[in-house]
């Protein structure tokens, strides 16, 4: 994969919040990330990257184009704790930066392993035993890409603002992709620093997480998602910068199109248990993606997983367990 960064375009302002897009690479199907580099006292990055080589060479040969160089980065704010978005961000605490995320993300990024109640959760949504130990491999293997441990970072949460010389950010909970997802906004510009909340071409993931105070517990994500989108609706947008991809500058259609794309999903899965009269999750996404493996098959899992949970708590579906915990979905009526 190239090392090459895109930092050729002029910093970006608006009312007097300038910014600039450093987009680096990753090793992930989804592709480059961005990270945004804030003109500002103190001087800002949102979002780091995964941990790689590749992708620290990249941060800093992009930062050294406009003048600086990684221990110049007085303060980090990571959207949400995912690799991809959050690698980095104990490199630069080693070199002095505050780094500030909402304490569910810092949970995810404190070295426990989620991953056998995770496993746990899959195995109740009906994953083969198989697929989920080739799919333990794999999540051992991202976890690498998260760096370490964030020791002495700074909680951040809904109501809280960024304060910089000559502007600020209100701190927005955006719960859905992730439960402690924050996107930062900036009133007077109408500019939105969304994370993988609003992207323009895809619609982000909607993962089976655990939480680390409620384990037991699978997240609702989709709802979330869905409360999220209904939000950011009443919000006046003018400009959204998305975590991969290009700005969404007509955020309101671009909501719009998500909500709608939900929208189709939850009646084909209807439609599909309305023929079939019952299925597991995992039926339910080889009859929607075809047969998957790895992080895409838990991906789709999750997916519907979180489809079924929002339609349960809707009334259209009813849940049954076995005596091993399995799920099984049918229609309500």
């Amino acid at each position: 994969m190239s090392s090459k960064h895109d930092c050729r375009q002029q910093w970006h302002s608006a009312e007097q919040f300038s910014w600039q897009r450093l987009t680096l690479p990753t090793p992930f199907p989804v592709g480059p990330v961005n990270v945004y580099l804030l003109q500002a006292e103190p001087l800002t990055l949102i979002d780091t990257g995964p941990d790689t080589l590749e992708a620290r060479s990249s941060l800093t040969a992009a930062l050294n184009e406009v003048g600086f160089a990684p221990k110049d980065i007085e303060q980090v704010v990571i959207t949400h704790g995912h690799s991809d978005h959050a690698g980095l961000a104990a490199w630069f605490l080693e070199m002095g930066a505050d780094v500030l995320l909402h304490p569910l993300e810092a949970e995810r990024l404190s070295g426990l392993d989620f991953w056998p109640t995770q496993r746990e959760h899959f195995r109740q949504l009906s994953v083969p035993e198989k697929l989920l130990d080739a799919a333990q491999i794999l999540n051992r293997r991202m976890a690498a890409y998260r760096g370490d441990c964030l020791a002495g970072h700074r909680p951040l949460q809904e109501g809280d603002t960024l304060e910089f010389t000559s502007y600020r950010l209100s701190v927005l909970a955006v719960p859905g992709h992730c439960g402690g997802h924050l996107a930062f906004y900036q009133e007077k510009s109408g500019v939105l620093l969304a994370g993988d909340t609003l992207l323009k071409k895809i619609s982000p993931y909607l993962l089976v997480e655990v939480h680390p105070a409620r384990p037991e517990e699978r997240s609702r994500s989709l709802s979330q998602f869905l409360s999220t989108m209904d939000r950011l609706e009443k919000i006046p947008l003018k400009l959204v910068l998305t975590g991969h991809g290009e700005p969404l500058e007509t955020p309101g259609a671009r909501i719009a199109e998500i909500k709608s794309h939900h929208s189709r999903r939850l009646q084909r899965i209807r439609e599909i248990l309305q023929s079939r009269g019952s299925c597991t999750p995992f039926e339910l996404a080889c009859q929607l993606y075809g047969r998957l493996s790895g992080w895409d098959m838990l991906l789709a899992v999750s997916d519907v997983s979180a489809r079924l949970d929002w339609l349960v708590a809707h009334g259209v579906l009813a849940e049954t367990a076995d005596y091993a915990g399995r799920l099984t979905y049918k229609p309500q009526f």
